[in-house]
């Protein structure tokens, strides 16, 4: 990432486009986006949602759906973009993009297909979390009755943070495996979730250590609420801002770390 920097342009792009729509979201209770903005927002998330300070309050919320659209149209090819200019620049090929852009087009739906079911799995996951830490959380009240409930909440944010990083440790492969194997979506699912288990600390590893940099602004998007209400609405814009570019460079190094590791295993 600093001899080539170029290996990081694709998770700039998608930044670019993060920061376009987070731009969209905080003026689309201004005209003229008000008047295709106005009624989508009032119709899901009522009308107090498009006026201050509210809007800022669900500012995160709206940013997390354009996030997850933006991922799957296009976040997943520029991602094998990027793991096509690794594995070149560790066999010494030239770094044409036209032949790059040309590439992961051609694979375009099956990149799309594997976004829709990393955020399929992500929402299963989320509500499963759910669902285990209330169990887990009623037999631990039992023992303990004076929990408080901002630990509670910390508790759960912790839980799903961790269970998101195994998750990724069986899917993070994928990629490098469609790319450099030039394997089906299946195949390389399947790839992926053996080794996963086959390297299950080294892949968890590589993945958690990056996002231990990352875990300061899950936490405060997770009391954005309680941190407005503290400080100034606008915090909603510059947190979710820093998650921004944070993401990017978290994400691209974990791309490139397993990248690597596979390109090892596979001694290219």
């Amino acid at each position: 990432m600093v001899k080539r920097p170029i290996v990081i342009l694709p998770f700039f792009i998608i930044a670019f486009l993060e920061g376009l729509a987070l731009e969209l979201i905080y003026f689309s209770n201004r005209k003229p986006l008000l008047y295709i903005a106005g009624p989508i927002i009032s119709k899901f998330s009522g009308e107090p949602s498009l006026h201050y300070p509210i809007n800022l309050v669900k500012l995160s919320g709206f940013f997390y759906y354009a996030q997850i659209f933006i991922y799957i149209v296009i976040g997943a090819v520029l991602a094998a973009i990027t793991v096509n200019i690794l594995k070149n620049i560790r066999a010494g090929l030239p770094l044409k993009t036209n032949a790059l852009i040309k590439n992961a087009a051609k694979r375009y739906f099956t990149f799309v297909m594997f976004g829709i079911i990393v955020v399929a799995l992500m929402f299963f996951l989320k509500r499963g979390d759910v669902f285990i830490f209330s169990r887990l959380m009623n037999l631990v009240s039992k023992a303990l009755p004076q929990i408080a409930p901002q630990l509670q909440s910390l508790g759960f944010v912790l839980f799903l943070f961790l269970s998101n990083i195994v998750l990724q440790t069986f899917l993070v492969l994928v990629m490098p495996i469609l790319v450099i194997r030039k394997a089906s979506l299946l195949k390389a699912l399947g790839s992926s979730i053996a080794m996963g288990f086959r390297h299950f600390f080294s892949i968890f590893t590589l993945i958690f250590l990056p996002f231990i940099v990352y875990l300061p602004i899950v936490l405060l998007k997770s009391y954005l609420p309680n941190l407005i209400g503290r400080t100034f609405s606008e915090m909603s814009l510059c947190i979710v801002g820093v998650g921004i570019i944070g993401t990017a460079f978290v994400e691209c190094f974990i791309l490139v770390c397993v990248t690597q590791f596979l390109l090892e295993k596979e001694k290219v």
